[in-house]
């Protein structure tokens, strides 16, 4: 149920786009002045959008939590502050001690 809310939705968007743009032409043939969108097609990309978002929530999947406390309690301060990716050894340090100690 989910992909097809997705692609209604998706299509309802769609839609109101090609809508609008129709008439906006329509507007430009006739010569007359813009004022907005009509309310049919502001309320179909609305009601599209509300739609895709329904089906995308069920495409997902479960949610997680907010609170992190429950991954968090599974893993000890060390794993947690322990970033590999930030292990740098090509510094200054090796330069800087042969001019100090020199």
């Amino acid at each position: 149920i989910g992909r097809g809310c997705v692609l209604v939705g998706m299509f309802m968007i769609l839609h109101a786009g090609l809508s609008s743009a129709h008439h906006r032409a329509n507007l430009r043939l006739s010569e007359q002045p813009y004022d907005g969108l009509p309310v049919d097609i502001t309320a179909q990309c609305v009601v599209g959008f509300v739609i895709a978002c329904f089906g995308i929530s069920k495409v997902a999947g479960d949610f997680k939590d907010i609170s992190a406390t429950n991954d968090l309690n599974r893993k000890t301060l060390d794993s947690i502050t322990n970033v590999p990716s930030f292990y740098h050894f090509a510094h200054r340090g090796r330069s800087l001690h042969s001019i100090i100690y020199s």
